[in-house]
């Protein structure tokens, strides 16, 4: 269950759910800084996501740190990434928020930062183009002879692997997206990462099985991290988790991982 205490052991706790559900929650929790921000928002659907994304990022905070959701105030980064404003146990709790089609992933670290993404997978009409721009040689070699959906596949989930990385460091698609590395052979782990963002071994990476036609990765700045998912939902007024479950072992559909693991324990994709 949600805990600060197993945070801080090393593990990365992400929390996922079902977006159009999860936004009748019952509590609001905004402050008005975000309430004067959503109002701006034009389109209702982006409207109901940053409003859900913010009542769920202030409910999930506030359980770990045993704290009022609504008493969370927030600060942004250089390059736009937020973080809990406060010091010491506030200061040290990284969190980052991806959500896509529907559905929404939170990720949880301590002192260390993590990054997170999710993508409903969808035909791209250029996907050579895509695949020269953003994969690196050895990863566009693992697209060569897949069918066209089997190869949208495989480049969406190099794509939140990527993605996961420059939201972890706030730099975003300007990191380098050809210079993050990784194999969809065997556990997810970095191959080659920007230089600038240290040894490639201190960085931990897995996939996590959002629901059918999605793809999802996590990532963070520290070694041999434990991973662990879980679902989140609500009673009306307050949010409900599932117990986390370890994503290390195989399951039908993906391989899961970090860069500590055994590959012998792990069958090949």
């Amino acid at each position: 269950m949600p805990s600060l205490a197993a945070l801080q052991a090393g593990q990365v706790h992400v929390w996922h759910g079902d977006l159009s559900r999860l936004s009748a929650l019952g509590q609001n929790w905004l402050c008005e800084e975000e309430t004067l921000r959503a109002a701006r928002i034009d389109t209702a659907a982006v409207r109901i996501q940053f409003v859900t994304g913010r009542r769920l990022l202030r409910g999930v905070l506030g359980h770990y740190l045993n704290r009022e959701p609504a008493s969370l105030g927030f600060v942004t980064g250089p390059h736009g990434k937020p973080a809990l404003r406060g010091e010491g146990v506030e200061s040290g709790l990284q969190f980052n928020l991806s959500h896509s089609g529907g559905a929404i992933a939170l990720a949880l670290a301590w002192q260390s930062p993590v990054g997170i993404d999710v993508e409903a997978w969808r035909s791209l009409a250029r996907l050579d183009g895509l695949a020269r721009r953003c994969l690196a040689p050895s990863e566009r070699r693992e697209l060569d002879g897949l069918d066209d959906d089997a190869a949208t596949r495989a480049f969406f989930r190099f794509w939140v692997r990527k993605e996961a990385l420059g939201k972890a460091t706030g730099e975003g698609v300007t990191l380098g997206l050809q210079h993050c590395v990784s194999s969809l052979e065997g556990p997810p782990r970095w191959l080659g990462i920007p230089s600038q963002l240290g040894d490639v071994g201190g960085w931990s990476l897995a996939e996590f099985p959002v629901r059918d036609g999605f793809a999802g990765a996590v990532t963070v700045h520290a070694a041999n991290a434990r991973f662990y998912w879980g679902g989140m939902g609500f009673d009306g007024e307050n949010l409900e988790f599932e117990n986390l479950i370890s994503l290390l072992y195989a399951t039908p559909d993906c391989v899961l991982g970090n860069a500590a693991a055994d590959s012998s324990r792990y069958p090949s994709r």
